[in-house]
């Protein structure tokens, strides 16, 4: 089985498709109306309307159906096949051939077509609409006799309505999934940085920074892990929904009193938390104790009372040749900070 197909379907992309149905389904609507306005403006017969009366059902049907996630893209794909092996052909014999603005609507279906689909259904699509066009051209100049033909002024006038409103549709619709693609690559830079718990960046991003630094930084810069001691105790006696109430709450102290702006701050992983510091380990440490008061202010709720209940290691870049030899360096040293605390704990516990 290929990797593709176990890779689920994303549910955003599909949401978008599902949004953009509908803009072209009621897109659709707008043109056939005005298109039956115009040709009655333009004295065009009225059977010339048949086309955009039938596109104008289509395209409502394809609304309603768009509404529902099982049928709108099968229903919406036969919309298509419609408007480029029907309408088309139609609305080009019967409109004057190469004198009306069906070329317009082709480059509309084409935009729409690329938009809306992929693989085979976009290649089938594609495809139909050159054969489409060339068969056109081809019956225009073989048998002039089976298009119709209308006085000048009419499609002069036909022009002035069409194509301004060729370009107001391409416009809604590149306007429209510029938008949807711009919110959905926010998105994802969000999930691809951001821890969503906490708000503060995931260990993807503090690999990127730390593969950025300069194995000889100019100026002093820290590292700091960082563990949450009495966790566990919390997520055993208060259930883990707490336990995330928690975690928020002490990224917030982090981001209260460190400047997120020019230092990096990060969730690693569980309760564990890793910063890049940009300046000397006495400023972090005094920053650090004030946070680490104010989180064991916090705890008492949850009757949990300690002279620290966050341990950390603080280790300067410079003072390692590599980032590996500086990350197990800095998990070391945060490994005997929480043995003491353990031991301190313990000890207190017995003379009690």
């Amino acid at each position: 089985m290929s990797i593709q197909k176990l890779v689920p379907k994303d549910p955003y992309k599909k949401k978008i498709r599902l949004k953009m149905y509908r803009v072209v389904s009621l897109v659709g609507v707008c043109v056939s109306i005005v298109s039956i306005i115009g040709n009655q403006i333009c004295a065009f017969p009225l059977a010339i309307n048949v086309k955009w009366l039938g596109l104008l059902f289509l395209c409502l049907v394809s609304y309603l159906a768009s509404h529902s996630k099982k049928y709108a893209d099968g229903i919406v794909f036969a919309l298509f096949i419609f408007l480029t092996c029907v309408f088309l052909p139609f609305a080009y014999i019967d409109s004057g051939g190469n004198k009306n603005n069906t070329l317009g609507y082709i480059f509309l279906v084409l935009i729409m077509v690329c938009y809306l689909y992929s693989g085979w259904k976009r290649a089938f699509l594609v495809t139909a609409l050159v054969c489409v066009f060339i068969g056109m051209n081809l019956l225009e100049h073989y048998r002039p006799d089976l298009i119709a033909q209308y006085p000048e002024e009419g499609h002069f006038i036909d022009g002035i309505i069409q194509i301004p409103m060729i370009i107001i549709v391409c416009f809604i619709i590149l306007h429209f999934f510029t938008k949807e693609y711009k919110n959905a690559t926010e998105k994802l830079y969000l999930l691809a940085n951001y821890d969503e718990l906490t708000g503060l960046y995931n260990r993807r991003k503090f690999n990127e920074t730390m593969e950025a630094i300069p194995s000889a930084p100019g100026r002093p810069i820290c590292l700091a892990l960082l563990d949450l001691d009495n966790f566990k105790a919390i997520n055993d006696t208060h259930g883990h929904h707490n336990g995330d109430i928690v975690l928020a709450e002490f990224a917030r102290l982090l981001k209260q009193h460190i400047d997120t702006n020019l230092h990096l701050v990060s969730r690693w992983g569980g309760d564990e938390f890793a910063i890049i510091y940009y300046g000397t380990r006495e400023d972090l440490e005094r920053t650090l104790n004030t946070v680490n008061l104010a989180f064991n202010t916090y705890l008492k709720q949850y009757d949990i009372a300690a002279e620290n209940s966050i341990s950390w290691s603080i280790v300067y870049f410079s003072d390692y040749c590599s980032k590996k030899d500086l990350l197990i360096a800095a998990d070391h040293l945060l490994y005997l900070e929480k043995q003491k605390s353990h031991i301190s704990c313990n000890s207190k516990t017995s003379v009690s």
